[in-house]
């Protein structure tokens, strides 16, 4: 495993498993039409933001976003977040992302390892010594988070406290879990871009960004509903000696639904990630038409991860395709942009080799 975070964002993996429960028009959460596992409430004088834990669908936390400089009584109860935020820790290339396209990404004071961020100014900050970076989240101290006056740490969240937790809150540091990659719909962990509205000052900004974005999600969505023959599609890659694949209530593999593939297992139970084993999937490959999210950004680079690769029917017949030409991008912007990767699996399942694809190439 390369680092927490980017794994997290690399397969949409490793820990849980889908809730059995049916979801209806009643189970969906206040101001979040797609996002199950997150709300926004405006109360009198401050609005309050509830986490659910992915796995229970209980409520894990609340945090009470007050005015800054607010005088009322705080709630108790509740962790108190001071908004508009003016500098916190994003421990993930997706939030450094969703900051960046409501225009605030100047808050990030801290993040994750240098060599998976792809924003300039965020790289700039690195280089200069003014935005913090972990490898882990356990590397992220409370003395250097004190040092450095951050108020606030979004993680992705796994179910448990942040390490440290208790020591961060005795100095008013407070921690808040994300889990917009449990979302099970493709829109919902874009519409985590609302909670970074809130706690920034940007509500209306963040709205309009996710409208638009669910407009052309859903309209690229009607269109690839006119694919005749759908692709057969492997999804992954080997990542040490395991090969990680979404699982059939992902976020990936319902955006591989929507843009008309049919991927091989999508009838597999939740929401992170399944791992067959080498044989299962090489079988499985014989009967596909595309492999999408090979580990490389070359088929010489891909042999090298595995000569047997040579012999998937899938490069035989060259329609392998990865993001890996540039992968901070990809993590950082495919999230907070389902429509443009939607885009891209609809035109690799029409076979239009002419398009311009935003994230991915086709291995040669």
């Amino acid at each position: 495993m390369k680092n927490s975070v980017l794994i997290l964002s690399l397969f949409i993996l490793l820990v849980s498993c889908s809730s059995k429960k049916t979801e209806t028009d009643k189970d969906k959460t206040k101001g979040f039409q797609y996002a199950r596992l997150v709300s926004l409430e405006q109360k009198t004088g401050y609005k309050e933001l509830v986490v659910k834990n992915p796995k229970s669908l209980k409520i894990e936390s609340r945090y009470a976003l007050f005015p800054r400089n607010s005088k009322m009584k705080r709630p108790s109860g509740v962790k108190i977040i001071e908004v508009p935020v003016k500098s916190m820790a994003a421990l993930s290339t997706s939030f450094v992302g969703m900051l960046s396209a409501i225009g605030s990404v100047d808050v990030v004071k801290a993040t994750t390892e240098k060599q998976y961020i792809s924003n300039k100014r965020v790289l700039k900050g690195i280089n200069e010594g003014r935005v913090l970076t972990a490898s882990y989240e356990t590397g992220l101290t409370p003395e250097a988070v004190l040092k450095a006056k951050i108020p606030l740490i979004i993680f992705s969240g796994f179910g448990q406290p942040f390490p440290n937790e208790d020591k961060f809150a005795q100095l008013n540091v407070v921690c808040l879990a994300n889990y917009d990659w449990e979302e099970k719909h493709p829109l919902g962990k874009a519409e985590w871009i609302k909670v970074f509205g809130a706690l920034v000052g940007k509500d209306k900004e963040a709205e309009a960004y996710f409208n638009k974005v669910a407009e052309s999600y859903l309209k690229i969505k009607d269109e690839a509903k006119n694919i005749q023959n759908k692709k057969k599609v492997i999804c992954g890659s080997l990542v040490g000696d395991i090969w990680y694949a979404p699982a059939g209530g992902s976020f990936m593999a319902g955006i591989m639904k929507d843009g008309g593939f049919d991927y091989l297992y999508k009838n597999t139970v939740g929401t992170a990630s399944v791992s067959p084993s080498f044989e299962q999937i090489f079988r499985d490959d014989q009967v596909c038409d595309v492999w999408i999210n090979a580990e490389a950004p070359s088929l010489n680079k891909l042999f090298e991860l595995n000569s047997k690769f040579k012999y998937f029917h899938t490069v035989k017949e060259g329609k392998v395709y990865s993001y890996m030409h540039d992968p901070n991008y990809f993590w950082e912007y495919s999230p907070v942009n389902p429509h443009w990767l939607l885009e891209d699996f609809m035109h690799i399942a029409k076979g239009d080799t002419r398009a311009e694809l935003h994230f991915y190439k086709q291995l040669k």
